[in-house]
Parts: structure tokens; C-alpha cells; sequence
């Protein structure tokens, strides 16, 4: 599955996913989750990815905290992202990668988070087919016993989204999952996620 998605994101000229991006951006800013939000945690798209440079810039518009992900060893570390950060070095993979003495993100003083999580593929039951190193899982695990109030999102294209994805006891369920054209909220059995839809104004998925 890894190898069929990697091959639909390479097919994605380069205009369409600019456009679709774009796309991706304006309904996910559109959900309950974000109004929310004090601060949003967003991945540094690497190439054939969602890119994310439209989310951010709006974040920081709206007067969101933007923390962007760092790898060091095994895991990865959320720094702020500052206002004039420009022409950032790319790693091995081509993601782009935060200086070391940005400030960190410290959950507790964070106020309600919300995540835009990355991934390859991902299913209605909210599950994440990642590239397969457990980054995100391992800090999902460890970000919601610190924030409980926290939500996580998936932004990705239509065809990501498949009938299932495999999964195991270690993997960190979606709250949602948001693309250009829907916007799919997930029942978790953890208490209810913040409303994506933002004509719902109850603050949880009804």
C-alpha cells in the first residue's frame, strides 16, 4: 500500500498539487477544530506531499502558535516555528528541517492543540498508514497523556483515502481526516473529538 500511494503523490503534477493544497487548506480551516485552536502542530511537506505552506501562513493569520516537527534519533520533537523563518535545509528524505534553537513546544502551556498529521493512506475508521519509522505514533502516544485536549487531523488528497488500512495496537487513531473535496469525522472511543464541521456549534462531534 506504501508503494501504491507513492506512486498516485509522484503522478500529482506539480500545478494540480499546489491548487489542491490549497484546497485542502481552506476546508480545514473551515472546521470547528481549527476556530478552536490555540496552537497548531503542522508537518514540513517533503517532495510528492500536501503541501503545507498555505496552512501554516493561515495559521499564523489567524494568531495560531505554529510548532513544526524536528527529527532527532527515533523521534521528533516539536519546535515553534518563527514568524521570519525562510530557506530552511532539506534532510535525506527532502523534508525541510527546523533549527535546533527554535524554541520547543511545550504542551502544557500550549492551550488547545490541533495537529495536522501526515501519512500515506488512511481509512474511515481513522487509521494512518505513515512511511513506516512510528514518529508520529510514538509522539501521539506521549502528546495526549500531556494534552488531552488535543485533536488530530489528517490532511491529505481524495485518494488517500481507501476502504482500510492496516493496523496495529501501537498505531494513534485519527480524530479526523480532512481533503479538498470532504471532511470525515471519526468515532474513536476516546471522549469526543472537537466538531470539524464548523456549522456544528455544539463542541463535539454530534
Amino acid at each position: 500500500m506504501r508503494g501504491q500511494m507513492k506512486r498516485v503523490l509522484d503522478a500529482i503534477g506539480e500545478d494540480d498539487l499546489r491548487a489542491r493544497s490549497v484546497a485542502v487548506a481552506e476546508r480545514f480551516t473551515r472546521t470547528g477544530a481549527w476556530a478552536d485552536a490555540d496552537t497548531v502542530l503542522c508537518f514540513l511537506s517533503m517532495p510528492h506531499e500536501i503541501r503545507t505552506g498555505s496552512l501554516i501562513a493561515r495559521a499564523r493569520a489567524a494568531g495560531k502558535r505554529v510548532a513544526v516537527p524536528r527529527i532527532e534519533g527515533d523521534d521528533i520533537r516539536f519546535l515553534l516555528m518563527p514568524e521570519e523563518a525562510r530557506g530552511l535545509s532539506r534532510d535525506r528524505w527532502g523534508i525541510p528541517v527546523p533549527d535546533a534553537d527554535w524554541p520547543p513546544l511545550l504542551l502544557a502551556a500550549a492551550g488547545r492543540v490541533l495537529v495536522a498529521a501526515p501519512g500515506l493512506a488512511f481509512d474511515r475508521q481513522g487509521n494512518r498508514l505513515g512511511r513506516g519509522k512510528g514518529y508520529y505514533d510514538r509522539f501521539l502516544a506521549g502528546a495526549r497523556q500531556a494534552a488531552p485536549d488535543l485533536t488530530v487531523i489528517a490532511v491529505c488528497f481524495s485518494e488517500q483515502v481507501v476502504p482500510a488500512v492496516p493496523h496495529g495496537a501501537g498505531d494513534q487513531p485519527l480524530d479526523g481526516i480532512v481533503t479538498e473535496s470532504e471532511t470525515i469525522a471519526v468515532e474513536t472511543g476516546r471522549e469526543a473529538p472537537r466538531a470539524l464541521d464548523s456549522g456544528h456549534r455544539p463542541d463535539y462531534i454530534s
